[in-house]
């Protein structure tokens, strides 16, 4: 069963990922560069994001119940915040030369946003993809010993249970593998894209 409990779990962090970046990177740059959006939203991202996500566990599962659901919602609500807030840092650090650049050379001021202020925020947005990617990995382990069948985390607990070191330890590595190897991809994505950033920084 562990090659099957590997995959139920990268399923359940790519699912849940990929919400989290999509929507926290969109409502990121829109919350750093739209005053209207930062008064909306900040106040109500900082609050849900006080709350500890152990604390959400019971939530999913009355919601959900023991369900899949309840894992990828577990997971992408937690990475949401890390990718949220990093965007929109990034967003609000968009130098002002280039704003003015922009708009010299004819730029319309409705696509500022994505010719501008976007891939001036990436270097923060993949920091918080690589943070909330991680955050990801932690949150799955906990969702599958709590909310749902199945996984690392539910293979964890069960030789925790029946007082299995030897499986313990291999699922800790197996975490650890996985995380390493998908933060690396990250990683790696983000080298390529941010290759203009080698000229600025002399690396």
């Amino acid at each position: 069963t562990w090659g099957l409990y590997m995959l139920m779990s990268l399923r359940r962090v790519a699912a849940g990922f990929a919400i989290a970046a999509v929507a926290g990177v969109g409502l990121g740059v829109l919350i750093g560069w739209y005053a209207a959006m930062e008064d909306l939203f900040d106040g109500l991202i900082n609050f849900l994001r006080a709350v500890p996500m152990t604390a959400w566990v019971p939530f999913a599962v009355f919601l959900f119940g023991i369900h899949e659901s309840a894992a990828i919602f577990l997971i992408g609500f937690g990475s949401f915040f890390p990718i949220v807030v990093n965007a929109t840092a990034g967003a609000r650090q968009t130098p002002r030369i280039l704003i003015r650049a922009a708009r010299m050379l004819g730029t319309p001021p409705r696509k500022l946003l994505v010719r501008v202020v976007l891939p001036a925020a990436l270097p923060a947005i993949f920091t918080g993809l690589r943070v909330g990617l991680g955050l990801a990995w932690v949150l799955v382990i906990v969702a599958e010993m709590l909310a749902v069948q199945g996984g690392l985390g539910y293979a964890l607990w069960s030789a925790y249970q029946f007082s299995r070191l030897d499986l313990i330890l291999a699922a800790i590595a197996s975490v650890g593998a996985l995380g390493l190897a998908s933060d690396r991809l990250v990683g790696a994505v983000a080298t390529r894209i941010l290759r203009w950033q080698r000229g600025l920084t002399g690396a």
